[in-house]
């Protein structure tokens, strides 16, 4: 029981990637010269994430430690949509993020009174970021801006019934929003290649007591339109409303693609 509820946790929180600035095009007479009209991109990512830390499972009942690989947390997965989509216009960045997922687990009880147990726990994550661009040169590319993250857990509990034909069903939902300060740093390589460190910090007990995230990736320009990237990023939050604890650090390799327009 206490493994399907921690997995479920697992999941209950997916902070959103923010879309990285993309190399310009080598054709490009003028490449580090910002365009005045709008450019957009989207980029799809999936996150190979563990969890560790704590996290409620369900009233009365105490928080309990949290330590899953994703192989654990994979085992569960039902899936989910991941994306970013990106407007530059000038020195300014608009990114909004949006993240679902579902994991549904089971087992057998022992006994009689109860046949089973049925956990499914779904998160939304919506986040919106404006970046201001205060440095650029044929190297690098710094932005610093600020963006609001929304939280949604929803987590629904089934117990069937067994030899006294009595069922249990119980339900919780939260959800909060943070304010969030965050930077974003582009080193160009050469060539096709780049590197691209993020890094946000929020909540100031606005919505969570604190939560952080750390993201770089190595970056590839296959063509004109599509960048692929392969990285790894780090996302703490420390969330407390009444019995509700949801203490806990993200971390894994991430993979994504990016199309420009």
């Amino acid at each position: 029981m206490r493994r399907i509820l921690a997995v479920a946790a697992t999941l209950a929180a997916g902070l959103p990637v923010q879309a990285a600035d993309l190399p310009p095009a080598a054709k490009d007479p003028s490449p580090f010269v910002l365009s005045t009209g709008p450019t957009f991109s989207f980029t799809g990512y999936g996150w190979a994430s563990a969890l560790h830390g704590r996290a409620s499972t369900l009233p009365p009942l105490p928080a309990a430690k949290v330590d899953l690989s994703f192989g654990d947390i994979l085992k569960d997965f039902n899936g989910g949509l991941m994306g970013v989509a990106e407007m530059r216009v000038g020195n300014w960045g608009f990114i909004a993020d949006a993240m679902f997922t579902q994991v549904t687990s089971g087992a057998t009880l022992p006994g009689p009174y109860f046949s089973s147990v049925k956990l499914r726990s779904q998160t939304l994550t919506l986040q919106a970021t404006a970046l201001y661009r205060i440095y650029s040169d044929a190297t690098f590319d710094v932005d610093l801006g600020a963006g609001l993250r929304f939280w949604n857990l929803d987590n629904r509990l089934k117990i069937g019934p067994g030899a006294l034909n009595l069922a249990i069903e119980h339900s919780e939902a939260e959800n909060w929003l943070d304010p969030v300060l965050a930077a974003r740093l582009i080193a160009r390589l050469g060539g096709s290649w780049s590197v691209t460190l993020i890094g946000d910090v929020g909540g100031f007990d606005v919505g969570s007591r604190l939560t952080w995230q750390a993201l770089g990736t190595l970056n590839y320009r296959w063509n004109e339109n599509w960048v692929l990237h392969a990285g790894y990023r780090a996302l703490h939050v420390d969330y407390r409303s009444g019995r509700f604890l949801y203490d806990t650090t993200m971390h894994g390799p991430i993979l994504a693609a990016t199309y420009r327009f």
